[in-house]
């Protein structure tokens, strides 16, 4: 007889320490379907005995953890699922994953499927597209108005553009100097403390722009922002933005790669004169709260992700088994 889900049916979800905020949230909803387990991986081991006890094992990022379980002998026996982020690509985990042993890679935008394909050699059949969904009722919403206060969220490293940023405010501070620049995030490389603190005081900034750490309620810290900007050259999606916009404030968003498959065009600068152009056009509110929810709406990605699970079980020939 052939194996199908049902309430009973058991996925593992493994993943390193600290790497398991995109997939909380996920696992809380589609544990009301299936027995789920989180399993934070410091020893290679624990990944043998769960993938026992598992019918579906799911590798959240394409990494070391994905490695070792694609490879072991019982991964031919079970349905593995894993959600590559971005940075992977840029790696040589891909290259090392036996992807034979893989049914389903979910990725959260088309342009990187086409890099998994064309970087690594991934049977582009194998890949499917499924972005990370916002829950927006997590995220407090009003009308706004135009305003002077610019937030800029997220692990601050050379991926993000600090400089661009930076160059970026100036030339808006320049147009007028009420405007101000919040920065919530973490340094990942010494070097860029040492040149914003630099560039800051050289611009004449040091009043207006403010760095507030690492946040842990982004949702409270965006209250009194107006818009909210990313410099970065790379994303699969930048959710920090798209929180931003279901609150109802305005995204300023530069060309980053792939940035056109994921965001409307009026929200995308070029050039700093670009930039400057889209904080003085038509503020509304509810349009980008309306394209999160249209677009990103959580409880559709999940049923997405739900579906899948279902699919690939249900037709996978490695959970044929005969009673």
């Amino acid at each position: 007889m052939t194996g199908k889900i049902d309430g009973n049916s058991k996925i593992a979800f493994f993943v390193k320490e600290g790497l398991d905020n995109f997939i909380n949230d996920i696992i809380v909803e589609l544990s009301k379907n299936f027995e789920t387990k989180k399993i934070i991986v410091s020893d290679y081991s624990i990944i043998d005995e769960e993938m026992e006890w598992a019918d579906i094992s799911w590798f959240e990022w394409c990494d070391e953890l994905l490695i070792y379980g694609s490879k072991l002998d019982r991964a031919q026996e079970k349905t593995i699922i894993c959600r590559l982020h971005s940075y992977e690509i840029f790696t040589n985990y891909p290259s090392s994953v036996n992807w034979n042993a893989v049914n389903k890679l979910i990725v959260v935008a088309n342009h990187i499927k086409t890099l998994m394909v064309k970087e690594h050699h991934v049977d582009s059949n194998k890949i499917e597209v499924i972005a990370n969904g916002i829950d927006i009722e997590k995220y407090s919403f009003k009308k706004r108005k135009p305003g002077f206060n610019i937030a800029s969220v997220g692990y601050i490293n050379y991926k993000k553009g600090p400089m661009l940023l930076l160059q970026a405010f100036k030339s808006i501070y320049e147009r007028d100097n009420r405007y101000k620049l919040y920065i919530a995030g973490k340094f990942q490389d010494g070097r860029y403390v040492l040149y914003l603190r630099q560039m800051i005081i050289e611009m004449g900034l040091s009043n207006n722009v403010i760095y507030e750490g690492w946040v842990d309620d982004i949702d409270k810290w965006l209250e009194d922002k107006e818009y909210i900007i990313c410099s970065s050259v790379f994303e699969s999606q930048n959710l920090s933005v798209m929180e931003a916009m279901a609150k109802g404030i305005k995204p300023l968003i530069h060309n980053f790669v792939g940035a056109r498959n994921i965001y409307k065009g009026k929200y995308i600068w070029n050039t700093i004169g670009e930039l400057l152009d889209i904080i003085k056009e038509d503020y509304d509110s509810r349009e980008y709260r309306d394209f999160v929810k249209n677009y990103y709406y959580f409880e559709e990605k999940t049923n997405k992700i739900r579906k899948l699970l279902e699919s690939e079980f249900k037709n996978n020939d490695k959970n044929d088994y005969t009673v």
